[in-house]
């Protein structure tokens, strides 16, 4: 599994994001050229051609991010911001606050939702938990790990879900403008 991070600069978050993905999906050696995307019915993106290639994007208002893998995989970053007190009873319990920061909770739960390719709305249904750190996802087949960035990176918060083993370190670098 790839997963790289980097700083959106002036572009749109859906054309940086898709950038990475190019730049990881051919200097990764997957292929000369990106094949091309199309979406399942809930709108989780994939290659038609290569089935053998999952991938998962997610961009916020100053970075993208991107993991490409032999496993399904699902993936979101969040910059630092305030989550209303509405939101957070939508999709917390609890017993999950006591656990996890509220920004930390929902990229952990945006990513698996990813993964899963289901839709927001099944945010409510998840429960996560930690056993003695790690990361207890509802189907404890799932490895989810959370990653948080530090000033130079925006502060950023990212989680990466998958079916297939432990995800490595992001490796965040500067795409050229």
């Amino acid at each position: 599994m790839d997963i790289y991070c980097a700083p959106r600069h002036d572009r749109g978050g859906s054309e940086a994001v898709y950038s990475l993905l190019e730049y990881v999906f051919t200097a990764k050696s997957y292929g000369k050229t990106l094949p091309e995307i199309e979406k399942t019915p809930n709108g989780k993106p994939y290659f038609p051609a290569r089935p053998d290639i999952h991938f998962s994007l997610s961009h916020t208002k100053t970075h993208v991010l991107c993991a490409l893998s032999d496993k399904p995989v699902g993936v979101d970053i969040e910059s630092p911001r305030h989550i209303s007190a509405r939101a957070i009873g939508y999709f917390c319990l609890p017993e999950e606050l006591a656990q996890f920061d509220p920004l930390d909770l929902w990229v952990i739960k945006e990513s698996y939702i990813k993964l899963l390719g289901a839709t927001l709305p099944a945010v409510k249904d998840l429960r996560f938990s930690r056993d003695g750190g790690v990361i207890v996802a509802p189907d404890e087949t799932a490895v989810v790990k959370l990653y948080r960035f530090g000033e130079r990176d925006g502060g950023c918060r990212a989680a990466v879900s998958t079916f297939g083993g432990e995800p490595p370190d992001v490796v965040s670098f500067y795409l050229p403008r």
